[in-house]
C-alpha cells in the first residue's frame, strides 16, 4: 500500500467516525435518538476517530529516513 493511500484511509477513518459521533449527537438532541444509542455510538466512534487521526499525522508521504544511531 502506497504512503499516500495510507494516508487518506486514515483520514477516511478519523472523517467517518467523526461525522457518525457528530450525527447521532445531533439526532439526540433532535429526540429522534436515545441517549444510551448516542452513548453507544460515541464510544465505538471516539476511539476510532483518535486512531485515525493518530494514523493520518503518522502516515509519511515521503521515502522514510534512516536514523541517526551514534558512532
Amino acid at each position: 500500500m502506497t504512503p499516500a493511500t495510507q494516508k487518506s484511509r486514515a483520514l477516511a477513518i478519523a472523517v467517518v467516525s467523526a461525522l457518525a459521533g457528530i450525527t447521532a449527537t445531533a439526532l439526540t438532541l433532535a429526540g429522534a435518538l436515545p441517549p444510551h444509542a448516542d452513548a453507544a455510538v460515541l464510544v465505538i466512534a471516539f476511539p476510532a476517530f483518535v486512531l485515525g487521526l493518530y494514523l493520518y499525522w503518522m502516515a509519511r508521504e515521503g521515502e522514510a529516513d534512516i536514523p541517526f544511531v551514534g558512532y
